[in-house]
């Protein structure tokens, strides 16, 4: 990955200002290059959603204007600074702005808030003429550049891919997104699974007994429509979780459609959760906790789930080869 310009505006919500800076740092400084490097693999590996350039033109005319590209920064930075200023729950933090290509030569242009955390830090000082050494508190140290990102946004091609935190703003819901680049609201894959997680667990309730492998069946239903499709579809879902049993599978998709969810969900970022959910993790009732490939969930040659007479279950793990300590 190259850099090409790079500029960093402050927005220090203790001091209540905000410091633009006015010159792009110099990307050949070793430290800086690292870290923002960092930074965008970080940004591009993180869940977003996606919506067109032309949908947002604060992110457009930073992409289409180079030449201005602090300008319009700043701009960004000082509108950012006034909409969180009061906010006590909205940390202040750092802007980022970068343009770079990546090894494929594929542009960007993208922004990343830099939240700041408080941290202890040595200090040497002199009380007259003796030297003490004491420790104090920094507030505005920089995270780690692979901590996950929670505001910011990346364009590659005419996509602008998002990432918005939902914060409580005195009372008001308060995102990124929404109050910045003024874009409508998208709800998240992770946010559309949570909700059809929830679906199975009262469908299968009220339909079935309640199965130890209920929630895994979901999330191999899952991780099978988005490595096939890049998609999440509630039919494979119905289908895998509810099998024979129709009147659950047309409660269950129609719950469904009561909640917003559609019968085919789109995962623009579908490696992310590809692997996310190609191992379940099946929580047991006496506490024991088993991670299981989902591709064997089914495989009774591999493990077995049976039900005992007085209504308890049993797993039973085969072919185990003797290699643990």
């Amino acid at each position: 990955m190259r850099i090409i310009e790079a500029v960093v505006h402050v927005m220090d919500k203790d001091s209540g200002n905000v410091v633009v800076s006015h010159k792009a740092v110099d990307p050949s400084d070793v430290v800086m290059e690292e870290y923002l490097q960092k930074v965008i693999e970080k940004l591009m590996k993180t869940e977003y959603t996606e919506t067109p350039l032309d949908n947002c033109e604060l992110v457009k005319q930073l992409v289409d204007n180079p030449s201005d590209f602090i300008d319009h920064s700043a701009q960004i930075s000082l509108d950012f600074f006034n909409a969180i200023k009061g906010a006590t729950k909205i940390n202040g933090g750092d802007l980022l702005f970068f343009r770079a290509q990546n090894d494929d030569l594929v542009d960007l242009t993208g922004m990343v808030k830099l939240d700041y955390t408080a941290k202890y830090l040595h200090a040497v000082e002199y009380d007259n003429d003796t030297l003490v050494n004491t420790i104090i508190q920094n507030k505005t140290i920089l995270p780690s550049p692979v901590q996950t990102v929670k505001d910011g946004f990346l364009v590659m091609g005419d996509t602008i891919r998002v990432q918005s935190k939902k914060y409580d703003n005195n009372g008001e819901d308060w995102s990124f997104a929404q109050n910045i680049l003024k874009l409508p609201v998208v709800k998240k894959v992770s946010e559309e699974i949570k909700t059809i997680e929830k679906t199975v667990k009262e469908t299968a309730k009220k339909y079935t007994e309640t199965d130890v492998l209920t929630v895994p069946q979901t999330y191999k239903a899952v991780y099978e429509s988005i490595k096939k499709d890049e998609s999440i579809d509630s039919d494979h879902i119905a289908e895998t979780v509810f099998q024979d049993n129709p009147e659950a599978k047309v409660a269950f998709k129609e719950k469904l459609k009561e909640r917003g969810v559609s019968e085919t969900v789109r995962v623009p970022n579908a490696p992310i959760f590809e692997k996310k959910y190609q191992k379940q993790k099946i929580k047991l009732g006496n506490g024991i906790e088993m991670t299981v490939p989902v591709d064997v969930l089914k495989n009774k040659d591999v493990v077995e789930f049976r039900t005992n007479p007085d209504g308890t279950m049993s797993v039973i793990v085969k072919n185990v080869e003797r290699d643990w300590v």
